[in-house]
């Protein structure tokens, strides 16, 4: 008699009651965490793969857990360091390039301002120069002038006074032609009135010229003044 020979038997698995009732939530196993409860059952069943898959992720996991904190704070450190260099380098080349402009404008300033002191020393010199050949010229005009001048001023006098002493020296003369006209007049006045009995002895004749000693006096003077 020839015995039937039986399906194998299914393998019993253990009820999964939660994972129908969170499938959303299952899925973020996979797009957050790379595994899933599949991953799960294979290796509960013997999967050497889903272990070896599980075990290195959870390597991974524990080294994260012991090493991320340490190694966030580095990169941290890194992060803020390098920022903090290059902050540091731009305020040094942005303040070195105002400091240069600056420095470039004051040497420029003062290369400037050297160079128009220059020209002001030369412009001042030239200046005394013509001032002094103008005070020379000056000088030398008024020096001249002023000896001209008293030279004439003193010829004028001169002949001022020389005049002067002459119209006083000639005042008797003077008087004496005016004295010498009246008389004739009077003389002529006196032949008109009287013919034959004029009377030409009582007309008084005036003489300034023939008192004693004045010719004498007007020289010994003229001689004491210098003429």
């Amino acid at each position: 008699m020839t015995k039937k020979l039986l399906k194998a038997a299914k393998s019993p698995t253990l009820k999964n009651h939660v994972q129908p009732k969170a499938k959303r939530i299952s899925s973020i196993l996979k797009n957050k965490f790379g595994v899933e409860l599949s991953d799960f059952d294979a290796a509960l069943n013997g999967d050497v793969q889903a272990a070896q898959k599980i075990g290195e992720l959870a390597r991974q996991g524990s080294l994260s857990a012991e090493f991320a904190p340490k190694l966030a704070q580095l990169y941290e450190q890194i992060i803020s360091g390098t920022e903090a260099y290059n902050k540091a380098v731009s305020d040094i080349l942005v303040q070195a390039g105002k400091s240069a402009i600056a420095i470039d404008k004051a040497t420029m300033k003062a290369t400037l301002e050297n160079t128009k002191y220059g020209h002001s020393r030369s412009e001042l010199a030239a200046e005394f120069v013509s001032s002094k050949s103008a005070e020379s010229q000056r000088h030398k005009y008024q020096m001249n002038y002023t000896q001209i001048k008293g030279y004439i001023d003193a010829h004028l006098v001169g002949i001022d006074q020389k005049t002067s002493l002459l119209e006083q020296s000639n005042r008797p003369e003077i008087k004496q032609i005016a004295a010498d006209e009246q008389y004739e007049k009077k003389e002529l006045n006196e032949a008109l009135n009287k013919g034959d009995k004029a009377r030409y002895d009582l007309i008084p004749e005036k003489d300034y010229q023939s008192s004693p000693g004045l010719k004498a006096k007007l020289l010994q003077l003229k001689t004491a003044l210098g003429f």
